[in-house]
């Protein structure tokens, strides 16, 4: 239930009592959006050098319990601008090419109706087809220059957006200390650097002076995040805005390190949110006061908020709801892990602030998947080499080589690094239990799209003519009802074997591909079900599903047959079939030195990225760094 009536209300009292602001009486509103940070870094933290968001949880409100839906960047956006879950569009695979219905727009347009100026600097990267014509309806002006500064009404109201990429990865950790030097630190006053010795180190990370070094920069480069946020904040007093605006700070998602972002975790979902709103409004959010420790908000609810704020209409097909409204009720937030650049799994995510269930569809894998883009950074270097020269206790290895339970359960107030899975303990059964049937409602809810191939997804929607969010609603196209009892196996043991394999049966293909994904996480259980593969293979008439039985039969015994359908499809014209065939070779195949040869030949026999169909651009990216990627590996395990 939206409850943004109540607050325009409530705003229409104080709006009589005081100056209106703009034409229409309704206040400016400013968001600071940074990259990739969790509020462990920042909130309560000697180490953390951030004046200017202290200074706004002190002057404004500080929200504790504040999440993104998805863990990584393209997915995340694309629930703030849409007011929707990824997973409800088809975007939960960062960088995805989704077509969306003509009706959903970016939510500015509607403040745009509402005579709002709105402005966007500068990133966008909302993980959807057409995204010049989206962007164009969303925001009078999205560039380098965007600023509430070039409205030419100066009683204009504006929503002004400033998208600050000081703490993104590629500064964080993937950038050579060099470029970093160059770029953040040499911008970085003395007095706002950490000192590496204030850091608490991360129990799952070695306590050496590189490991320190690797996270003296990522506090230097959110403290030089706040050094920016600090100078947006100047502009809007110096031109007198101050008192008429309200103010966001947030960021997009959970912290840039290993084991942060891009994981389904705590870590990857829960960001620092802080909300300013000035005097002459305080009346009506003065029940903010006594409850936003309480409160748990997550992206979907953006949209609808500023839309509540500026009096505008919240559309119907929003999920989302106002929250800051006094009768905001959500008890939890659910959140997704999908593809993550080149590397793919699934998992799903809810949490009341105090706990967090994590729902692992893909057990066989750890924690730390590789990913090309940020596995070849010195902080990987350094974690990796005393990996392998075993200089590593328990926990900070078996973040690289322990296979994930189907579930976690962590308590974030006592256990802020998720280290202590509570899951199997018989005191938090409860707990337990009601978190995994949210989870299991939300999923049905919302008609989570990510549990089809992302090929798949494509082909269907294409031999439809409509998108993924039309056409996820009609069981006969999207089976999910029969395919989420499949997938709840997945992970649970030799015990469902049989019922795994009676679901290969199914007519359905998404069906027995849940069954085949789950009987490939049943490690070493299947020998005596060898024949039944290898039938599978020869008659199965779905190319993922083809992938997913040679990689089974692969797991327990050379093969020909299996060997020739992998390569086949590595080699492919369809690029999903080429990244959903390379990269389970790279994830499930043991001997890794024999498919040299292959991994150099899908590098090879690569399509030419210009002139392809701008759909596939971003799969011609997976395809290629994870053939790059398993080469990168290998080599890396020879010199360490």
């Amino acid at each position: 239930m939206r409850f943004y009536l109540s607050l325009i209300f409530l705003l229409s009292l104080v709006f009589k009592s005081y100056t209106p602001v703009g034409a229409k009486g309704t206040p400016n509103i400013l968001w600071i959006t940074f990259e990739d940070t969790s509020p462990h870094f920042i909130y309560d933290n000697a180490a953390a050098i951030t004046p200017n968001m202290d200074r706004l949880g002190a002057e404004g409100i500080r929200f504790n319990h504040f999440f993104s839906t998805a863990t990584i960047c393209s997915p995340s956006r694309s629930a703030i601008i849409t007011g929707l879950h990824a997973t409800s569009m088809g975007t939960g695979n960062h960088r995805s090419n989704i077509e969306l219905p003509d009706y959903i727009k970016g939510f500015p347009y509607y403040l745009r109706s509402e005579g709002y100026y709105t402005s966007n600097n500068v990133k966008t990267d909302y993980n959807i087809r057409n995204e010049k014509k989206f962007v164009k309806e969303a925001w009078n002006e999205s560039s380098k220059t965007a600023h509430w500064r070039k409205r030419t009404d100066k009683n204009q109201p504006f929503f002004s957006v400033f998208n600050l990429n000081s703490s993104h990865a590629s500064r964080t950790f993937v950038w050579p200390t060099q470029k970093y030097e160059k770029e953040i630190l040499a911008h970085l006053p003395e007095e706002l650097r950490t000192n590496p010795a204030l850091i608490e180190m991360p129990p799952f990370y070695k306590d050496s002076p590189e490991m320190r070094t690797h996270m003296e920069r990522i506090y230097n480069c959110i403290n030089y995040t706040d050094y920016q946020i600090g100078q947006i904040l100047a502009e809007l007093e110096a031109d007198g805005l101050k008192e008429e605006t309200i103010v966001f700070v947030f960021s997009d998602h959970g912290q840039a390190m290993p084991r942060g972002k891009g994981n389904g975790l705590n870590l990857g979902h829960r960001v620092p949110f802080y909300v300013y709103i000035p005097k002459q409004y305080e009346k009506a959010f003065k029940h903010l006061r006594k409850n936003a420790d309480q409160r748990v908000g997550s992206f979907e609810d953006l949209g609808p908020t500023v839309l509540s704020l500026a009096g505008a209409k919240v559309p119907d097909h929003m999920e989302g709801s106002n929250f800051l409204a006094p009768k905001y009720d959500k008890e939890m937030f659910y959140g997704a892990k999908d593809g993550a650049d080149d590397a793919r799994d699934i998992t799903r995510e809810v949490s009341d602030g105090r706990f967090l269930y994590s729902r692992v569809y893909n057990p066989i894998l750890p924690e730390m998947q590789f990913k090309n883009y940020t596995g070849r950074a010195e902080i990987y270097q350094t974690m990796r080499k005393d990996l392998y020269q075993k200089n590593l206790n328990v926990v900070q290895e078996n973040i690289f080589i322990q296979e994930r339970p189907v579930e976690f359960l962590f308590d974030l107030k006592n256990d802020p690094w998720e280290i202590n899975n509570l899951a199997h303990k018989p005191e938090y059964q409860k707990q337990l239990k009601k978190m995994r049937a949210f989870c299991q409602e939300q999923i049905l809810e919302t008609r989570d799209l990510q549990f089809i191939p992302y090929g798949e997804m494509i082909r269907i929607s294409e031999e439809t003519g409509l998108t993924p969010f039309e056409f996820k609603r009609n069981e006969s196209l999207y089976p999910l009802k029969s395919i989420l009892p499949v997938a709840a196996l997945s992970g649970k043991g030799e015990a469902v074997i049989p019922a795994q394999l009676k679901a290969l049966q199914h007519q359905e293909n998404l069906v027995r591909y849940w069954a085949l994904f789950g009987l490939r996480n049943q490690k070493g259980a299947l020998h005596q079900h060898l024949n039944t593969f290898k039938s599978i293979l020869q008659n199965d008439p779905a190319s993922f599903n083809k992938i997913e039985v040679a990689t089974i039969i692969l797991q327990y015994e050379e093969y020909p047959a299996a060997m020739e359908v992998l390569e086949q499809y590595a080699l492919s014209d369809n690029l999903f079939d080429r990244w959903h065939a390379v990269r389970n070779m790279e994830d499930y195949l043991e001997d890794q030195e024999a498919l040299i040869p292959l991994y150099q030949k899908v590098l090879e026999t690569m399509p030419k990225k210009k002139g392809l169909n701008q759909k596939l651009k971003n799969v011609h990216f997976d395809v290629y760094e994870s053939a790059s990627g398993a080469l990168y590996q290998i080599e890396q395990k020879r010199l360490l």
